[in-house]
């Protein structure tokens, strides 16, 4: 198993993509620390975890704006299994919607504090952390296809996502000396509880979405884990600043 003996972190982990990458390392042989600023979700995917692979995953309810929930979630890893090799950095969230002339400040700096900012927070503690133990790690950020194609009534998110992309880039440079590998991975279309709410609104937006996959159809939470899993193994050793679409190819239809 291409992660036994490493332990992982992943963001945003009580449900969506964040579950599906934490049940994915998990079967590729990773000690899981499952992260959600619900804490009963985050248990829920840490026992589900456990029932398969015992002893496997632990949980952590934290609120990542907060810089001490952050260094607290650290420090909590690293006490439950003493070392930590990969992180996924998936939290984000978006907050309005609508034509760009109508987003209050307030909506601006809420998406920018939930997706940008409390990301960078998470990478300055998580370099640090990972510098001390002076061992080869790998982190993982997701992003979104919104990031490369714009996002219709959702520019902020989008704009948010861009800056992910940089910020990536910017810190694989300046960690790569160090042994520790910084990427993105790019979702299209996944097939979450949001996305499975927005069909349920908007019935026509499914059929649109598949056929705007070369593939035909909206991607698993699992298959955006499997990139994950082989990001922060040591099989990818060579690779580091990508960003990587993960979407059936819909960003280049």
């Amino acid at each position: 198993m291409e992660l036994e003996n490493k332990v992982s972190l992943v963001t945003g982990a009580g449900q969506g993509i964040g579950e599906g990458i934490a049940k994915v390392l998990a079967s590729h042989g990773s000690k899981v620390m499952i992260v959600d600023l619900n804490g009963s979700s985050a248990e829920r995917v840490a026992n589900e975890i456990n029932t398969l692979f015992p002893k496997c995953a632990s949980f952590y309810e934290a609120d990542l704006t907060d810089s001490k929930a952050i260094q607290s979630m650290i420090e909590t890893t690293l006490t439950t299994y003493a070392k930590l090799d990969c992180i996924c950095n998936n939290a984000a969230a978006s907050k309005g919607l609508g034509p760009v002339e109508n987003y209050s400040l307030e909506e601006v700096q809420a998406t920018l504090d939930l997706t940008f900012t409390s990301l960078w927070k998470c990478l300055q503690i998580e370099i640090k952390t990972l510098k001390e133990q002076s061992v080869s790690s790998s982190i993982v950020n997701i992003s979104s296809n919104s990031a490369i194609r714009g996002y219709a009534f959702n520019s902020i998110y989008a704009a948010s996502k861009a800056a992910v992309n940089n910020l990536t880039q910017s810190v694989a440079k300046e960690v790569a000396r160090n042994g520790i590998r910084v990427n993105a991975i790019s979702p299209g279309t996944i097939n979450t509880p949001g996305v499975r709410q927005y069909f349920e609104a908007e019935p026509k937006a499914k059929d649109m979405l598949e056929k705007s996959s070369l593939l035909r159809r909206i991607g698993e939470p699992e298959e955006i884990g499997e990139l994950v899993s082989f990001l922060l193994s040591d099989r990818s050793s060579f690779i580091t600043g990508q960003v990587i679409s993960v979407d059936g190819g819909s960003s280049i239809n």
